[in-house]
């Protein structure tokens, strides 16, 4: 267990926290002011939308809270611990919802790269700090 390896953790927990609460903001807007508020987050709520697209989008919401559970579970009992099993699977994880976030919303522009970028960071400290940690301690690894 190297200090790099806890800091590889640390990135991906503040990846996953990072998701846990931008997910818990949409899920509240959505349930408690319907489908407009929660694309008021993303700057586009003018006009009544059918009640399908706030379903939609509480359902993306629910399903990034729960990849952030479980990117945040793997961070904490094994990335914590220079697992190379956990850096593989969080790594995994957490490229693939970084390349639909740009794929579907920075690419066509619904999400500015600034706003974006924080988890691409955490992401970058995770995947780096990580895996120095496992090539610098690959017995403990």
């Amino acid at each position: 267990m190297t200090v790099t390896a806890k800091i590889g953790a640390v990135g991906f927990g503040l990846w996953a926290l990072l998701h846990i609460v931008g997910a818990g903001a949409i899920l509240a807007a959505v349930m408690s002011g319907g489908p407009e508020a929660g694309y008021v987050i993303y700057g586009v709520g003018e006009g009544a939308l059918p009640a399908a697209t706030g379903a939609i989008l509480g359902y993306f919401a629910f399903l990034l809270l729960a990849i952030a559970l479980v990117v945040g579970g793997i961070a904490a009992r094994m990335n914590w611990n220079n697992s190379e099993a956990g850096l593989a699977i969080n790594t995994g994880i957490v490229l693939v919802i970084e390349i639909g976030l740009i794929l579907f919303l920075l690419i066509p522009g619904h999400l500015p790269f600034m706003q974006a970028l924080p988890g691409f960071v955490f992401f970058a400290i995770g995947v780096i700090a990580g895996g120095m940690a496992c090539r610098k301690d690959p017995e403990n690894a």
